[in-house]
């Protein structure tokens, strides 16, 4: 089934400036994909009763720009863990069956702690291939779903991401980030830690200390990785009065935890053409986020390489 799209005006896909900031009209067309999933995202939410926010770069987009910050090129949006365990689940149900949605609990061996919702499975190589769908009486090539998604054969997504909760007690929190820190990094860090020969002694001492056994019959890492989603759920919402995605206190010292109580109520905003969810109390977790000037437009270098789609392209183009 082809997505609904007619909600993306023409004189989008063009190119055009912003902040002095050039958007090519093929990074246009990757936010076209990425906003046609979002609305399919918000869509199944709203008919599923599960509460959603922007999160990340794109609430500060939301509020700061309606809509993409100039040099952003993903999409990011959060739910409560209990919602996001169960979203999953119906996402895999009632999106395409040519969208992938790639997690701990859906996809064995994936390795990030977060969700990630594309819109296929693979690169479009130019091939002919039909893909096979259960649910659809003719099978859709790689190139049908090119066509589908604005004539990018790139797997262009949403990035989903399980706001956890935080003791608080402070000796519980700092017990606890100790504990996740530990694990994620053994996952993170994975081959080095093998490669030195601690690798086996850290998991046990982990399996000591939380009385659990890890496979070593198959993918250890990805066991690491599921124990360290363990330990980010170990907190009720009853013990906590603030959230966040635990790898932040793995990866800054800023850990952008973020008060519940900013999220009680949501209300929506401009999303480029779109209206999107975001929670009342924005101001709070832009600022625990970003700071207190996060109304103040700095261009920072992005956590991956730009534009998403370079690197598929350098691949394609290897593959000709």
């Amino acid at each position: 089934m082809k997505p609904d799209s007619s909600f993306i005006p023409a004189e989008f896909f063009k190119s055009e400036t912003r902040l002095d900031f050039e958007i090519p009209e093929t990074m246009k067309r990757a936010w076209a994909i990425q906003l046609t999933l979002l609305h399919q995202v918000l869509e199944i939410a709203q008919k599923n009763h599960i509460k959603l926010w922007l999160d990340y770069g794109s609430l500060l987009g939301a509020v700061r720009h309606n809509g993409y910050i100039p040099w952003d090129d993903d999409i990011d949006i959060c739910m409560e863990r209990p919602n996001y365990m169960r979203f999953l689940f119906i996402l895999e149900k009632e999106l395409p069956e040519y969208c992938r949605i790639r997690s701990f609990y859906t996809t064995p061996g994936y390795d990030q702690p977060k969700a990630f919702i594309s819109n296929r499975d693979k690169i479009d190589l130019g091939g002919i291939r039909p893909m096979q769908l259960e649910k659809d009486i003719t099978p859709l090539s790689e190139a049908d779903i090119t066509d589908i998604y604005y004539g990018l054969p790139y797997v262009a997504g949403i990035d989903l991401y399980p706001l956890d909760y935080v003791p608080k007690r402070q000796e519980k929190w700092e017990l606890i980030r100790q504990i996740y820190i530990a694990v994620y990094d053994l996952a993170m860090d994975y081959e080095k830690y093998k490669n030195a020969g601690e690798l086996e002694g850290y998991i046990e001492q982990l399996e000591d200390l939380l009385n659990v056994k890890v496979k070593r019959d198959g993918d250890v890492r990805f066991e690491l990785w599921k124990l360290a989603d363990s330990v980010a759920q170990m907190t009720t919402r009853q013990e906590a009065n603030s959230m966040l995605w635990y790898p932040d206190a793995a990866m800054r010292s800023n850990d952008m935890r973020r008060p519940i109580s900013a999220y009680n109520e949501t209300i929506e905003t401009d999303f480029e053409m779109l209206k999107a969810p975001i929670p009342a109390g924005f101001k709070e977790v832009l600022s625990a986020c970003y700071g207190s000037s996060f109304m103040t437009p700095v261009r920072q270098v992005s956590t991956h390489d730009y534009p998403f789609y370079k690197m598929q392209q350098e691949y394609i183009d290897s593959c000709r």
